[in-house]
């Protein structure tokens, strides 16, 4: 199976979403859309494509469009990810077929490919632009160049580049999103031409192109590129640089260094490999990991940052050889503030600034210090380095001491599903918690503090062992409301063993009862037994997968792994989850931490 392809896509100061065969930005995008440069405070982009003119028809993304009748929208014949970056899709349009290509490289670049192949005898003049849709930005001017545009901004500066063009276009859309005016004026054959200041509310749109010879059953090509930077001195400089560039093998040389850098890619699934550890490159800026970019899990109308989430992400960075880009991540973490009882807040916004009052707003997510904890750790064990101090780790390791205590465990807190029964005393949590606590006693040494806080993990793990029910497993944990045990299974106990809980016994045979009672389409695992996203996860079926080859159970790792890759999406990306209702139905296509979670299944043994 395989769902609609989109990909997250950016480099070092670029990340956004692409795909030509669904829309994102409420539904009305296409191409690039909700990119972010340097950072997640502002959106910049609705939509970028290439868009072709033949006769009395636009062609762009998946759709059609003409003067006669509404837009309509085509299926690719195939979707793929070249070498895991370059994101190709190919489209059959009546009297041509369409191939169009995009990919990130360097500080903020982004390049566009198309060949359009003449099916007829005939040859004909057809028209190629860049098309680009910029949302709203303060100071916003639009500007020819020889053969650009340059839209100026208060946040960021755009050039768009296309080579040989004599063509531009630039006009105001609207406050709205819905976009017409743009596409309206091309099939009119009443482009606007003037340069254009944009008030602050305002989208603006821009065509930059040139028409070209199609031969009778020939093709042709036709590439173009997007450049951001703080400024236009700078801008300028790069739009003139890459003028001699190659664009895609500019990517190729970018994207080949950076996996390189890492550790060898998994032999036996290089692509699914390779796509995801892209991916998780591409979505994260100055080590800020968005939890999301499809626009689902935004807080106010931004991308937002869960340090569970972030962590997630370290992980997978790590466990493939990205040093540099685990540790920004770690980093970014340490350096925000803590709440008033010393621990993580629950998220931030774009902008890095609290944004509490998440899901079934539990704000209190004391799990988020287990995962902190190990991957300081685990960092140090690989690299030498320990990012934080002693006394850090211990006024962490203070808060979990001071928590307040139910049968041993401690909370109460959302945990990895964020409360889906209230803020709890979770197991699973629990186990992280005494993953991170344990990963604090070897940072610390012989430091008088372990004493306590060895303590304190020896009643953890008496509380988490006391929720075990024979010929069912460990059970989700205790409400705040009720004293009696929740007989639930929650999956995110296969992540205790990866975060430093122990191997126990039952834990096995936990395993072996998830295995037979929490599957969905034979080797889907699910989460809590909850009704949001009903069905299978990634991240859960591919702990599974981690824990399964942890302990031996080598057949279950290869049956998740399968699973997993026959629900990746076009591109080869993970969506979040999968519906148990309609197998063709997914939930947060793609979802960064799910293509993390890839990355760290793939690379936790040599070779399966």
């Amino acid at each position: 199976m395989s769902f609609s392809g989109l990909a997250l896509i950016g480099c070092e100061k670029l990340a956004g979403i692409y795909g030509v065969n669904e829309g994102i930005i409420d539904a009305k995008g296409t191409g690039v859309q909700h990119l972010f440069y340097n950072g997640f405070g502002r959106d910049l982009i609705h939509s970028a494509i290439t868009l072709i003119k033949d006769g009395d028809k636009i062609y762009y993304g998946n759709r059609v469009e003409s003067l006669k009748q509404h837009p309509v929208h085509m299926k690719p014949v195939s979707s793929h990810a070249k070498n895991g970056y370059i994101f190709t899709d190919q489209f059959e349009c009546g009297e041509f077929n369409k191939t169009e290509k995009a990919y990130a490289w360097g500080d903020a670049n982004l390049g566009f490919d198309i060949e359009v192949e003449n099916k007829t005898g005939q040859e004909r003049e057809i028209e190629i632009y860049a098309y680009v849709i910029l949302q709203p930005q303060a100071g916003r001017k639009l500007k020819k160049q020889t053969a650009a545009i340059i839209a100026a901004g208060e946040d960021c500066n755009i050039g768009i580049q296309f080579a040989d063009a004599n063509s531009h276009s630039m006009l105001t859309e609207g406050p709205t999103g819905f976009i017409y005016r743009l596409t309206s004026s091309l099939l009119q054959n009443d482009l606007r031409t003037a340069n254009v200041e944009v008030a602050d509310d305002m989208l603006c749109g821009v065509l930059l192109g040139r028409k070209f010879t199609l031969p009778a059953n020939g093709s042709v090509n036709a590439s173009w590129s997007m450049t951001f930077a703080d400024n236009q001195p700078q801008l300028v400089a790069q739009l003139a640089s890459n003028s001699k560039l190659n664009y895609q093998n500019s990517a190729v040389v970018y994207w080949e260094a950076y996996l390189a850098a890492g550790h060898l890619l998994n032999v036996d699934e290089p692509h699914f490999d390779r796509v995801n550890q892209v991916a998780i490159k591409s979505a994260v800026i100055n080590g800020f990991v968005p939890a999301d970019l499809t626009g689902f899990y935004y807080a106010d109308g931004l991308p937002c940052f869960y340090p569970r989430d972030a962590m997630m992400v370290a992980k997978g960075f790590l466990k493939s050889g990205h040093l540099v880009e685990a540790k920004q991540v770690i980093e970014y973490l340490r350096a925000k503030d803590l709440n008033p009882l010393g621990e993580f807040y629950q998220r931030f916004d774009g902008n890095g600034k609290v944004s509490e009052g998440a899901n079934n707003n539990v704000a209190k997510q004391l799990d988020s210090i287990g995962y902190y904890l190990r991957m300081v750790r685990e960092y140090q064990q690989v690299s030498g380095e320990k990012l934080a101090t002693d006394d850090e780790i211990i006024a962490l390791a203070k808060v979990i001491i001071d928590a307040e205590q139910k049968f041993g465990l401690v909370g109460p807190e959302g945990g990895v599903n964020e409360g889906v029964f209230g803020a709890a005393f979770i197991t699973s949590s629990n186990m992280f918690i005494y993953g991170g606590l344990l990963a604090a006693m070897e940072m610390l040494g012989a430091h008088p503090f372990v004493a306590a806080i060895r303590t304190a993990n020896e009643q953890i793990f008496t509380g988490i062992e006391r929720t075990y029910i024979d010929g069912q497993g460990y059970k989700y944990g205790y409400v705040t409301y009720h004293n009696e045990l929740i007989h639930k299974y929650d999956t995110p106990q296969y992540f205790g063993l990866l975060y430093g809980f122990p191997d126990t016994e039952k834990m096995r045979l936990t395993h072996q009862y998830l295995l037979k009672n929490a599957n969905f389409y034979e080797h889907g695992i699910g989460y809590s037994e909850q009704e949001y996203h009903h069905g299978a996860w990634t991240f859960n079926t591919a702990a599974c997968a981690q824990y399964a080859y942890k302990i031996g159970d080598v057949e279950t790792y290869k049956n998740k792994l399968n699973w997993l890759k026959l629900h990746r999406n076009g591109y080869g990306l993970m969506p979040e989850a999968f519906s148990a209702d309609e197998k063709h139905i997914c939930y947060i296509n793609p979802l960064v931490w799910a293509c993390a979670e890839i990355v760290s299944m793939l690379h936790i043994g040599d070779k399966v």
